[in-house]
């Protein structure tokens, strides 16, 4: 059955015209959506507008067809309007770009997009465009993937932003044949299987494309599925098929890593990440879209049913999140939880992808096994690991759970915060999380705690000193947005966080980087240490960690076998546990 004959049901389609619809009522004058946070017209994300709005004309009729080329057209304008060649090169880039930091962007993300988006503009509505018009999209996005983006392709630092730059180049390709865009994506696609880890996740920043802090080379529950999607979107545009050999292993290896991040109420593990200053709360939903296009894509191709069910999940999680006007948010409000970095412009603008999705999640909503894949019922025990990553996921009847191993080293800004045990217990009778979590707390539950030895500025200098200059930059961006008290208080917060807090005497059991983990039956050890809070391990401690799955829920027995001169050593049982045993350093209970 072809895409053009089915017909998106309402409630998939609503979503995306709510979102379209905020995003133009953003509108000013001339036409430029202007980011009421950033108080800019963010070119990147105004470009998911003329794929939204070529993705719903596809099931449109009339009138509502009409107004929607006229918005995808209009947005087209501003595009080739933004394409700027840059002073000291023949590069053409679409600005803002990377020349103004109220952006928050740089010049591959937005170019991708642009001209991912002016071609889908040009493919979609070519017979209904003036061609003056057309030529004026075509050859923008020809001239930007030309000079600019086949470049960025191959030597930008960070492979989410490689793999966006691929869809631009495709895109371009498919207008203009040029064969070096066709080559530049292919040799993209396969830098991008080299720079992968073999259980199928991708550093954010690897060291060696110039990581600025090690924690930055960690996984990217944020960005994971950015990369496999963009790659099978790449791929298609060529006229290539992912399932083809060459292709097909990275990307469903990178499409496993991604179902195993993700839980049952279809958010993932945001405490597998990298770059845990973009988010307020421990888990969100600004990549869901991304999460929907690759799994669904990837269900297209490669028949899976577990995509089909993750695209489903991570689908209705979005929608639960979005607002009655349109407006997306990553998270929900909670104890702890604070605004996240990025704008809600930025997330509606990536709902581009989610439309793009819409006809794969018609069709896998009329399955019944997805629908029976998608409930978990009758689930045996299942204990699985990532190890590159050092993730392991338990899951029976009762419970899903991450438990997590060795990790880069962390501070305030760059790397996973917590590791060496639980990240997170989501019930399934509860359909809740029963492990709280606060990414900067260093007390949290199921952890020891403890201290040793007394305030060391010079250890908390070494860890935070350079995050405080980039607190400033947060003090601007807040300042900007109109959170004056949130704009004087973020150097301080960032001081104290990372500078203060890593100086104390604090030590506990989530700090420490390189646990042994060991995979037993329908469980998972780690014989760890306590550490201080920037990971230097205290080599005279010793702890066992065992998260065993029975059929009714997760047993965990935590036991500190050596403390050495560690004081005020306590353990915060989580307040959802039950049946609670403590003998002296040995604590049991049961979360289900």
């Amino acid at each position: 059955m072809s895409a053009a004959s089915v017909t998106p049901r309402p409630e998939i389609v609503e979503p995306v015209q709510r979102v379209l619809g905020w995003l133009l009522s953003l509108r000013d004058a001339d036409g430029r959506i202007v980011c009421p946070e950033h108080r800019i017209e963010h070119t990147g994300k105004s470009a998911g507008v003329i794929v939204m709005a070529c993705e719903l004309a596809r099931h449109a009729q009339g009138e509502d067809r009409d107004a929607l080329l006229d918005a995808a057209v209009e947005q087209a304008h501003r595009l080739v309007a933004n394409l700027v060649r840059e002073e000291d090169s023949a590069c053409h880039t679409f600005r803002p770009g990377r020349h103004d930091p109220y952006n928050c962007s740089n010049n591959v993300i937005d170019g991708g997009a642009c001209s991912d988006a002016l071609a889908e503009l040009v493919l979609t509505f070519g017979d209904r465009l003036d061609p003056r018009e057309r030529a004026a999209f075509a050859d923008a996005a020809v001239l930007h993937a030309q000079t600019y983006l086949r470049y960025a392709v191959l030597d930008k630092g960070v492979p989410a932003q490689r793999a966006w730059a691929m869809t631009g180049v495709a895109g371009a390709w498919k207008l203009a044949g040029h064969e070096v865009l066709s080559l530049t994506t292919t040799e993209g696609a396969g830098i991008l299987e080299g720079i992968q880890h073999g259980d199928g996740s991708y550093p954010y920043h690897p060291l060696e494309w110039g990581a600025p802090h090690v924690g930055a080379s960690d996984v990217s529950a944020f960005y994971q599925s950015r990369v496999t999607g963009f790659l099978l979107f790449s791929l298609e545009r060529l006229g290539r098929d992912p399932a083809d050999p060459i292709f097909r292993g990275p990307i469903e290896r990178g499409l496993d890593f991604l179902l195993a991040l993700q839980g049952p109420d279809g958010t993932k593990c945001g405490l597998v990440e990298a770059k845990p200053w973009y988010w307020g709360a421990t888990y969100e939903v600004a990549s869901n879209p991304f999460d929907v296009y690759a799994l669904s894509a990837g269900w297209r191709h490669f028949g899976h049913a577990r995509l089909a069910a993750g695209a489903e999940r991570a689908f209705r999680a979005f929608v639960r999140h979005l607002g009655p006007s349109g407006e997306p948010c990553s998270h929900m409000p909670g104890p702890g939880r604070t605004k996240s970095y990025q704008c809600a412009t930025f997330w509606a603008g990536h709902c581009s992808w989610l439309a793009r999705s819409m006809v794969d999640l018609e069709r896998i909503l009329t399955l019944a096994d997805a629908a029976e894949a998608s409930t978990g019922e009758g689930l045996e025990l299942s204990v699985a690991a990532w190890p590159d990553a050092s993730l392991v996921r338990l899951e029976d009847g009762a419970v899903t759970a991450w438990v997590r191993g060795a990790r880069p080293g962390f501070n305030v800004h760059h790397g996973s915060p917590h590791g060496a045990g639980l990240l997170r217990v989501w019930s399934k009778a509860r359909g809740a999380d029963v492990l709280e979590r606060c990414r900067l707390g260093g007390a949290n539950e199921a952890e020891w705690s403890g201290a040793l030895g007394g305030f060391a500025p010079a250890r908390g200098w070494r860890s935070g000193g350079k995050e405080v200059r980039f607190a400033l930059w947060l003090a601007r961006i807040h300042w900007r947005g109109g959170r004056v008290q949130d704009a004087l208080l973020a150097p301080a917060r960032v001081f104290a966080r990372g500078v203060l807090a890593f100086a104390g005497p604090r030590v506990g059991s989530a700090f420490h980087l390189a646990p042994e983990t060991r995979i037993d039956g329908p469980g998972v050890t780690l014989a760890s240490r306590l550490a201080r809070r920037d990971g230097t391990s205290l080599e005279d401690t010793r702890i066992a960690r065992t998260y065993r799955l029975d059929g009714d829920g997760l047993v965990v027995v935590d036991e500190v076998l050596a403390r050495g001169g560690v004081r005020n050593l306590t353990y915060t049982v989580p307040a959802r546990a039950t049946e609670v045993e403590r003998d002296g350093l040995r604590i049991t209970y049961r979360l289900a």
